[in-house]
């Protein structure tokens, strides 16, 4: 019984490192790379893949790169819509990462806050610990304020039932008022968002939103980099272009 129990714990934690690899690896990864990082043959780093795969833990594309599929996000952030922002939908992001030398993130809404699905680094030091899974305030950042602006007034003040908003930074917004009344339309108008020091100071960011067949905001694409060297308005249309594109791409794979 015990050596049962300790060959089924030994899998298991295998295959959570799968997940941790597979999650740190958003532009995908091979079976030879994915068995070097996990100190195993080839042929045993392709059995644990192919059952990822076969529970939609992993998903692969048309060129057997790996990637962390739904029923990871499903467990880790309950958001059954993330599975769709991986294979061709990575290839903007990816474009924007390599055009900016950024960190380049993609969003999505939980409660107050935005959790990031998919990220590239950038190729730069950058002092934050920023990475798949952070959950960063809404009021505070650039992915954040594109998916408060897509809500209605009601869900607005049902998010934020006080006129008094946590404050997250020196620089981000406090009322409630203001939010609604200035900066939310602001994004409608533009549509972009923009950050300067209000997650952390510093750090200045723009994003947009990513929208499904049928018009709806699921996803906030953004590029943010250090005030010293990042030009917001160098980079508006870039990340919007970007944007655009996974639309495209969401609309074409959904339909």
């Amino acid at each position: 019984m015990s050596n049962s129990s300790s060959r089924t714990s030994s899998t298991v934690a295998t295959a959570l490192r799968v997940l941790r690899i597979l999650s740190e690896h958003p532009e995908g990864i091979g079976v030879s790379e994915m068995s070097r990082q996990l100190g195993v043959g080839r042929s045993t780093a392709h059995m644990l893949l192919s059952t990822l795969l076969q529970q939609d833990f992993a998903f692969q594309d048309e060129e057997s790169m790996y990637f962390l599929g739904l029923r990871a996000f499903e467990v880790g952030a309950a958001v059954p819509d993330v599975a769709r922002f991986g294979g061709a939908l990575l290839g903007p992001m990816r474009s924007l990462a390599d055009l900016s030398g950024e960190a380049v993130s993609l969003a999505i809404q939980r409660n107050r806050d935005a959790i990031i699905v998919q990220r590239f680094e950038t190729k730069h030091v950058l002092r934050m610990d920023i990475r798949v899974g952070t959950r960063m305030p809404l009021i505070s950042c650039a992915s954040g304020k594109v998916l408060l602006a897509s809500m209605t007034e009601a869900e607005v003040d049902n998010l934020y039932p006080d006129e008094d908003l946590p404050e997250v930074t020196s620089l981000s917004v406090r009322s409630k008022t203001v939010l609604k009344s200035r900066i939310l339309p602001e994004v409608r108008r533009q549509g972009y968002a923009v950050t300067e020091g209000e997650y952390a100071e510093g750090i200045d960011g723009v994003a947009a939103g990513i929208a499904d067949s049928n018009g709806s905001l699921v996803a906030a694409l953004s590029v943010a980099g250090p005030s010293s060297r990042f030009v917001i308005d160098q980079w508006v249309q870039p990340v919007l272009a970007a944007a655009t594109a996974m639309t495209h791409l969401l609309s074409r794979n959904s339909g």
